[in-house]
């Protein structure tokens, strides 16, 4: 009956020790996971602030200008919702959807290449 007795003492052993790994796991995890918030408590907002900032960067473009823009004159920190701008509305509605934007450099190349095309096929549909 020795051995068993000795059986029942491991077992005990072994179910604390997995207990307090688990413990140490989840405290770790919390402590860890605590780490952004007082972060925030201590060093402030980076993106509310506004002087410039020089050594916090705002996004991951490092090779597209050093000058910080600052903060966005629209955007609202105490519900964290964009404010539109006056009229945007109505430059969305002129918008069409189904076409795509390629800006002033592109855009212009693309659509004489479409004209070129629809002449082609008007031509075509004539012969």
């Amino acid at each position: 009956h020795h051995s068993r007795h000795h059986d029942a003492v491991k077992a005990k052993q072994l179910k604390t020790s997995t207990r307090n790994w688990l413990l140490g796991c989840v405290a770790f995890v919390g402590g860890a996971a605590s780490i952004p918030y007082w972060a925030t408590q201590t060093i402030g907002n980076l993106s509310d602030k506004d002087d410039p900032l020089t050594v916090v960067r705002r996004g991951a473009f490092m090779n597209s200008g050093s000058k910080d823009a600052g903060k966005d004159p629209n955007w609202d920190w105490k519900n964290g919702r964009y404010i539109y701008p006056k009229g945007f509305a109505e430059h969305l509605k002129r918008q069409n959807p189904n076409e795509t934007d390629l800006g002033p450099d592109l855009g212009p190349i693309v659509a004489a290449q479409q004209q070129q095309l629809q002449q082609q096929q008007q031509q075509q549909q004539q012969q």
